[in-house]
């Protein structure tokens, strides 16, 4: 079989109507599959499968009777597609959001570009978005951007928050028991993460342009869980990496500060320089270990720039009569955002069950 689609659906009766047939016009040249995974639909989901495999024998109802989270969903269906021999396996939304015509592209880059993982991309030329209100945009690319900055390996992505994609069967075969159930709409992230570890750069990502529009029928299944899992799923495939800086700078401007009044006797320039030095080495130092790397001398070089360049900009922004509290909040953020960039986070020692 050359490709399988996993549908995760509640409530997509209408929607399926329309996509189902949709997807056998557009796959006419292609030996395809499509597996559906229902939590308990009341809509009568389940009948509308039901008619179009009887009908094409393309076609599989996995009912689960409850909502079991649309993560293990995901992950239900695409073991449903490796078990029938499925060559490329593609996860789309059943709600229409994601047009069924770029299911051909998404497996030819597949299947005779031969890259591993292809993604339906709204941020690149030629895709775009239609019908979004501000707020969910600026949700959207706040995203965007976290997964950009908290993880290294997916930052030449534009679009690493896709849930509409399609990937290499044997090499979802290496990782997919690694999968969580809780990463819900954006296990693409854990993909790009366990492959990145497996395969290195023997692992070719390319994205494919979409243009992502409103559902037609039924409501959205984003809530603010969904929104707080997202959050925590980025936390943890970073290593927490905020979290540790956090600490580590915490500790060094505590060490800083001892050290400092230690020292109050001396010349206070001096007294300065060896408590500001001090404090840097510890909240590199500290960082370093808690995110399980190797002390690197480039890193402590790297992070005096990064400290003296928030420390010029709070100053500019003293002398500007910025409010203290807002002088801090800048600089610190600009600290925070810079360390980031330079000290290279390891997905090797990251455990995502």
């Amino acid at each position: 079989m050359e490709t399988c689609i996993v549908l995760p659906t509640i409530n997509e009766a209408n929607n399926l109507r329309i996509l189902l047939p949709m997807l056998r016009n557009y796959l006419v040249d292609y030996d395809w599959f499509v597996v559906v995974v229902d939590d308990g639909s009341t809509d009568g989901t389940q009948d509308v499968v039901a008619e179009f495999a009887k009908a094409t024998k393309r076609a599989e109802l996995i009912e689960r009777g409850v909502r079991l989270g649309l993560g293990s969903a995901i992950k239900v269906g695409m073991r449903a597609c490796l078990e029938k021999g499925a060559r490329s396996i593609v996860v789309m939304d059943a709600d229409l959001q994601h047009p069924p015509d770029v299911v051909p592209n998404l497996v030819n880059a597949v299947l005779r570009d031969g890259v591993d993982l292809a993604i339906a991309s709204r941020y690149i030329g030629g895709g775009g978005i239609v019908g979004w209100s501000f707020k969910r945009l600026a949700i959207s690319k706040g995203a965007t951007y976290m997964a950009r900055l908290l993880m290294p390996w997916a930052r030449s992505i534009k679009d690493p928050i896709s849930g509409f994609f399609a990937v290499n069967a044997e090499r979802l075969r290496g990782v997919i028991n690694l999968l969580s159930d809780s990463a819900g709409y954006k296990l693409i992230l854990e993909l790009l993460t366990l492959f990145h570890v497996k395969y290195g750069d023997s692992f070719r990502v390319v994205e494919v342009p979409y243009t992502f529009r409103n559902r037609v029928y039924g409501e959205s299944k984003l809530g603010a869980h969904e929104l707080i899992n997202y959050a925590m799923l980025v936390l943890k495939l970073s290593n927490y990496s905020v979290l540790k800086y956090l600490v580590s700078l915490v500790i060094g401007s505590i060490v800083g500060y001892l050290l400092f009044n230690v020292l109050s006797n001396m010349n206070p320039i001096v007294c300065n320089l060896i408590s500001i030095e001090l404090s840097l080495f510890t909240v590199i130092t500290i960082y370093q270990l808690l995110m399980g790397m190797k002390l690197q001398l480039q890193y402590y070089a790297k992070y005096h720039l990064v400290k003296y360049v928030a420390v010029a900009v709070k100053l500019m922004l003293y002398m500007a009569s910025t409010p203290v509290l807002i002088a801090l909040m800048v600089s610190g953020i600009i600290q925070l955002l810079m360390t980031l960039r330079i000290i290279t986070i390891s997905p090797t020692i990251i455990h995502v069950i």
